[in-house]
């Protein structure tokens, strides 16, 4: 059989979308663009100017973006959110006072997003190339993980209180937390990084409310839908490999045993 070439494996890769996954980017994207038109104001209260607005723009849309390839196991995940996202993101959160995002943007999101998209390549499912294959992690595991994420929220909450022009240091010292407990979850392919990224997005409505970046919410409410969609969907395709796995476990035992 010969090798796709790029334009097969890009038309491959569009079929695989789904109407309820072209309706909900349709759906976001509307709601972005009366936003934008007729709310500008909406996108960000204060320090507002073009540029502030056009990140939060990007942001919107590229958001709900992202979060929907993540959802459909795609690698271009990374792709989207090292291009679209990150840059725009260390601008608003610099404008806003926001800063320990914006260094976990620089130093962490990004390199993080480069190898991501490595090793999600290493990692192909073997019936359908658009997916990669993802697996679930132990209770045991989900314990050290929340107590790394609690350690590392007290101590950044310390230090960005100290910081002239920073605003609720703790909230955004565990957004960032779990966000990159998000991150390093999502790069070894554990499933429970949904849960992580629930919660991320919580943090962050409410530093949007506060902030008076109402158009934001729209992302911010997206993702949650998506965040359900997502979850619900790794969790079907983890369980099917398991009991993929199990199948042949049992059919070359069976076979052993004739032998």
């Amino acid at each position: 059989m010969n090798p796709k070439t790029n334009f097969e494996k890009c038309k491959s890769f569009l079929k695989s979308f789904t109407p309820y996954q072209i309706g909900y980017l349709v759906t976001v994207l509307v709601l972005a663009a009366v936003v934008t038109i007729f709310f500008p104001e909406m996108m960000l209260e204060s320090t507002g100017g073009v540029l502030l607005i056009a990140c939060s723009v990007i942001n919107v849309i590229a958001n709900p973006v992202c979060e929907l390839l993540i959802a459909k196991q795609s690698k271009w995940n990374f792709i989207v959110d090292l291009v679209f996202i990150e840059g725009t993101y260390v601008i608003l959160a610099l404008a806003l006072g926001w800063y320990t995002l914006a260094v976990t943007c620089i130093f962490f999101w990004i390199p993080i997003d480069i190898v991501s998209f490595i090793r999600w390549s290493k990692y192909p499912d073997a019936k359908d190339e658009n997916l990669t294959q993802v697996k679930s992690l132990g209770w045991k595991k989900g314990i050290l993980v929340m107590a790394l994420v609690i350690a590392f929220s007290l101590v950044a909450g310390s230090i960005t209180m100290n910081i002239p022009g920073a605003e609720s240091s703790y909230l955004e010292a565990f957004a960032s937390a779990i966000g990159m407990v998000n991150g390093v979850l999502l790069l070894l392919r554990y499933s429970e990084q949904w849960y992580a990224w629930f919660i991320t997005t919580i943090l962050y409505i409410i530093m949007d409310i506060s902030a008076g970046a109402y158009g934001l919410l729209i992302d911010e409410f997206a993702m949650l839908v998506n965040t359900i969609y997502g979850t619900i969907r790794w969790f079907l395709y983890v369980q099917k490999e398991k009991k993929m796995k199990q199948a042949i476990s049992a059919q070359i035992a069976a076979q052993s045993e004739e032998a």
